[in-house]
């Protein structure tokens, strides 16, 4: 069995980096702009989970009044159906318990987010040809795995 460590993660570190181009869908203009909203937005934050010293998963998430923005979810290709996801979303939740998760999401990721507890709805097609979905995750309604090991941070 493995230790997962979470701590805080910069989008200048070329792995973190490349977890979220990933995440982002590999386009490298988006990923500017997403690295440059964690470095200079105050809401924004920017984690990462590590086993031993390999990299495993980046969560990028802003902070606002009554909810959070889920912004990126990404595990690395070896590590996925790991749980690595699910304890992002603990260190998440355990740093702001009363406040709800809400993000978008494609077809692809939806079992995902049902899996962990969130409510899904249909924005239609917001590009051509691709549906896109909103998830919600109630503070009462989430489902928290067993703890991660947290640096500290």
């Amino acid at each position: 069995m493995w230790i997962v460590r979470i701590g805080s993660a910069s989008a200048e570190d070329i792995e973190v980096a490349e977890l979220l181009f990933a995440a982002i869908g590999g386009d490298r203009h988006r990923l500017a702009v997403a690295a440059q909203r964690y470095r200079d937005s105050k809401a924004a934050n920017l984690i990462a989970a590590t086993i031993d010293d390999e990299l495993v998963g980046v969560a990028g998430y802003e902070v606002h009044r009554n909810h959070i923005v889920l912004l990126h979810i990404a595990a690395a290709v070896s590590r996925r159906r790991c749980g690595i996801g699910r304890q992002l979303l603990s260190e998440i939740r355990s740093r702001h318990r009363d406040l709800a998760i809400i993000a978008e999401t494609d077809t692809a990721a939806v079992g995902f987010y049902l899996a962990t507890g969130f409510t899904v709805s249909s924005l239609g097609e917001k590009y051509s040809g691709v549906e896109r979905f909103q998830v919600l995750l109630n503070p009462a309604t989430a489902r928290d795995p067993a703890p991660a090991t947290h640096d500290a941070l």
